[in-house]
């Protein structure tokens, strides 16, 4: 997802919330270890060599952390 002044916000966070869903989903499905069997360099923050849960888990953080900051710019603007 690439920012860019085209969507509105409510579609935005709709697509967070849909990526961070898709995210919780596999990592489910990848239980009983079965995610250390993939790795793959993770380039961000230099993290090097992760495997696919770690990646995943990544994922879901970061569109758990861009959602809960679309909030905060929310509530501060609407206060102003």
């Amino acid at each position: 997802m690439e920012p860019s002044e085209q969507a509105r916000p409510v579609e935005v966070r709709a697509t967070l919330h849909g990526q961070l869903g898709e995210c919780l989903i596999l990592l489910e499905r990848i239980a009983d270890g079965k995610g250390a069997l993939c790795r793959l360099t993770m380039t961000v923050a230099d993290l090097g060599k992760i495997d696919l849960y770690q990646w995943l888990f990544f994922l879901a953080q970061h569109a758990a952390r861009h959602v809960q900051q679309m909030t905060a710019n929310q509530a501060e603007f609407e206060a102003k």
